[in-house]
């Protein structure tokens, strides 16, 4: 179970893949259900749940469901030091229940949960981690494959992200197989394993490997009131409001790109609604995602039997009404209509104009095209948490939307919110939009807050206008940007789009006014001045020394059918490259660029490579661009190491790689390659950062 991550969700049924199209690998995991809150307390009753007993697989195999995840907190029961050795009755217990669930005709995923050092020092945790699954891995090497699969770790998040994730697992699964060489293995990627987690998963070379990801969306509807959460997100939040329909519609496809571009298809490890969320709308709930996802042959674990996220009322001896039905298993209960029913909601942005909002328009230039005293904006990023606030102090009604940033997302549309806009946007038409904010804290060098903000359509190819990032200090200050449409964007698409993950921050958004058919709402308007670019991003700021010059656009650009063109951005850097082939060449190196490194490296550095790029075209199937990337000597033979393949989607995204020097190069004598000929392509390449991690090693030549 995840501790606090924001994400979205929606509801609709997509279609199968076409027939004739090869099946995407994955494990047959049917309808599933977590054994919550049970192995993970310091005992079984420890968070005052329910014990597991032999009895109570039979009910969940009656009821239909094919398996069971059972999560375990490897981590309290073994030894700090080598060999790192399981508590023999704990193990015991383990195996106990794997048994009893595989007697009852269940699979079962055996996971790692909670093992939090592996979070916050996922290579320094490596070895203690990899000695548990060796022990782990020998206690259940007989038991047949088709039954039994092991998840090494639990949402992996904090600084366990994908960029190290195979080099903190990779112990712990040649460990297991040394013992289980066949074992369906599952992994599961950064940020608490989120749906978006998945577009920069990269597995292990080994056929028996499988990607999992959990889905809570939306994090405002599924943890309403949860107590773990800090701050927890308020009651009452209805489900099948705003665009949680046209946000699941998305995120299916988020599957369906997976698949097409890896062959392989995830399983949903966890998925629910906290008990504070009345049961009609529980049961709404899991109704709408298995819908969405289930036809994509997506197998899903329910969060939880009993203890938390209940289908099942230990106490009572009865599965709650309504739920396997919901899920898609035969069920002959349905769930009550609330006690307290309240209005049907409403979806935003669609109320009708009261008096004193024709008051305020009136004194607008323009039309007012927003409702300013409405805070129900939809938000999404799996790094985010946000909550309303109120306070007299507050410029504009008294009341704001504070916006909490956990780390730093790859780009800064990895978090946000969409304010709702009543109208279509009209091409050539001039929109304005000014809103009260302040910064409460922030990790950017200069303390400030980063906002994004555009006009945008809500759903893809999430076309916009206007992309402004603003900064904003500590006080309440009326912040305005103006923008021409250059589009059409229909009634019920149009937003006013926030980006907030372009800094760890805390800020705080109060009332929003938006108009079309004016230049500015405010007198002697002028939007706040965006700070100077930072000689890093946000993401890489006390990461390492650079060893190279980001700002050194004086690449050697190579490739008979490659055309260079300099362009410009405003993410991070304000320049950059496209690069263009016109047709795949023989190999990926036959057209590129090469970046100069500026100091040596030596044998055992610990590196970080970070590029910012985008795709503008791509004849590949997926439509996304494949830079091709190496760290090499620049002259012949051009050796060199960290070879690796980016898959580069269209937006602009900060892609980050992990190394350790196997070969040295002295300085001014080695190079970041990047390989553009493996398919016809337009690739635009941002600002450029080639990191020493830690001390440099002793003898390095400079």
């Amino acid at each position: 179970m995840k501790k606090a991550m924001v994400l979205i969700a929606a509801m609709t049924c997509l279609s199968l893949p076409a027939a004739g199209l090869a099946a995407p690998r994955g494990l047959p995991v049917g309808q599933c259900i977590n054994m919550g809150n049970s192995l993970e307390p310091p005992t079984e009753t420890g968070w005052g749940g329910h014990a597991i007993a032999d009895a109570d697989f039979a009910n969940i195999a009656g009821a239909g469901f094919k398996t069971i995840r059972l999560p375990v907190r490897w981590d309290s029961h073994a030894a700090k030091n080598a060999p790192y050795t399981i508590e023999p009755a704990f193990l015991a217990r383990v195996k106990h229940v794997v048994g009893a669930a595989q007697a009852a005709g269940l699979n079962v995923i055996l996971d790692s949960h909670n093992f939090e050092s592996m979070h916050s020092d996922p290579i320094g945790s490596a070895p203690r981690f990899a000695g548990i699954w060796k022990q782990i891995g020998v206690a259940f090497a007989g038991q047949p494959t088709a039954t039994l699969w092991f998840e090494l770790e639990n949402e992996p998040h904090d600084k366990f992200t994908n960029a190290n994730l195979l080099e903190a697992l990779s112990p712990a699964l040649a460990a297991v197989r040394a013992t289980n060489p066949d074992r369906p293995v599952i992994i599961g990627g950064e940020y608490w394993s989120g749906i978006d987690s998945l577009a920069t998963l990269t597995l292990p070379d080994d056929p028996n490997v499988y990607p999992t990801f959990h889905y809570y969306e939306p994090f405002q509807f599924t943890h309403q009131g949860a107590e773990w959460v800090d701050p927890s997100p308020p009651l009452g939040r209805a489900y099948g409001i705003g665009d949680d329909a046209e946000r699941l519609v998305r995120d299916v496809q988020k599957i369906r790109d997976y698949t097409a571009r890896t062959g392989l298809l995830p399983f949903m490890g966890e998925t629910g609604a906290h008990t504070t969320v009345p049961l009609d709308q529980r049961v709404q709930y899991h109704a709408a995602v298995t819908k969405a996802f289930a036809p994509l042959g997506v197998g899903m674990c329910m969060w939880a039997y009993t203890n938390t996220f209940p289908f099942y009322d230990s106490d009572k001896k009865a599965w709650l009404p309504g739920l396997r039905g919901a899920v898609g298993l035969p069920d002959a209960t349905t769930a009550p209509a609330s006690a307290a029913a309240s209005p049907a909601p409403v979806a935003a942005g669609e109320r009708q104009p009261t008096a004193e909002l024709q008051a305020l328009d009136d004194s607008l230039p323009g039309t007012l095209i927003n409702d300013p005293s409405a805070l129900d904006w939809s938000t999404f990023g799996t790094i985010m948490k946000a909550k309303t606030v109120k306070s007299a102090d507050i410029p504009g009604g008294g009341a704001a939307m504070q916006f909490t940033l956990q780390s730093l997302g790859v780009a800064a549309y990895d978090a946000g919110a969409n304010v709702p806009i009543r109208t279509a946007l009209r091409g050539k038409g001039e929109y304005v939009a000014a809103f009260w904010a302040r910064t409460v804290k922030s990790d950017a060098p200069d303390g400030k807050g980063r906002i994004g903000v555009r006009f945008q359509q809500n759903v893809a190819p999430y076309a916009g206008f206007g992309d402004t990032v603003l900064t904003v200090g500590s006080e309440w200050q009326l912040y305005e940007i103006a923008a021409t449409a250059d589009r059409d964007v229909p009634r019920g698409q149009a937003v006013l789009g926030l980006q907030l993950a372009g800094a760890r921050q805390t800020v705080e958004i109060g009332q929003m006014i938006i108009v079309e058919g004016a230049k500015s709402i405010r007198q002697a308007a002028a939007p706040a001045a965006s700070a100077a670019d930072p000689e890093l991003p946000p993401q890489l700021v006390g990461k390492g020394d650079l060893l190279n010059d980001p700002a050194n656009r004086d690449w050697l650009l190579y490739g008979e059918k490659q055309v260079a063109k300099a362009t410009t951005t405003n993410v991070y850097g304000r320049v950059a490259t496209l690069l263009t082939v016109s047709a795949a060449g023989a190999n990926a190196y036959d057209a590129g660029a090469a970046v100069p490194l500026r100091d040596g490296i030596a044998v055992g550095d610990r590196l970080r490579i970070a590029i910012l790029a985008r795709t503008v075209s791509a004849s590949t199937p997926d439509g996304q661009g494949k830079l091709a990337i190496r760290l090499q000597q620049n002259g012949a033979p051009y050796d060199g190491f960290a070879d690796n393949i980016l898959v580069v989607g269209p937006n602009w995204r900060l892609y980050q790689i992990g190394t350790t020097a196997s070969l040295a190069l002295a300085a001014g004598q080695g190079q970041l390659a990047l390989h553009t000929a493996g398919a016809a392509q337009a690739i635009e390449i941002g600002p450029v950062y080639v990191l020493r991690e830690g001390t440099p090693s002793a003898g390095m030549g400079e």
